[in-house]
């Protein structure tokens, strides 16, 4: 399993609600597709990772500013995509 995988698997298990897509290109072969968009109905800005091979690491940007941050693993992408997204704590239901 690619590290984009598990990184789409475990922000979908903490909050369903986020939408994931990524990047449609012209020519699979030749284009780079290694495009991530992330977003939540509960946030009003996207989230964009991206890693030519789906593997760690990710440049992750978002548009509600200009900084762009290099996560380093699968949790490290995970805990900036939750803070860029506004998920808030992420709490178990009880």
């Amino acid at each position: 399993m690619r590290d984009i995988d598990q990184i789409i698997q475990s922000v979908m298990g903490l909050c369903p609600a986020v939408k994931v897509r990524q990047l449609t290109v012209l020519h699979p072969s030749a284009d780079d597709d290694g495009l991530w968009f992330f977003e939540w109905p509960g946030s009003k800005f996207e989230v964009q990772i991206e890693s030519s091979e789906g593997m760690c690491p990710f440049l992750v940007e978002t548009d509600e500013n200009d900084a762009r941050v290099t996560a380093e693993s699968v949790d490290e992408t995970g805990e900036i995509l939750s803070k860029l997204l506004h998920l808030g704590p992420l709490v178990p239901d009880r």
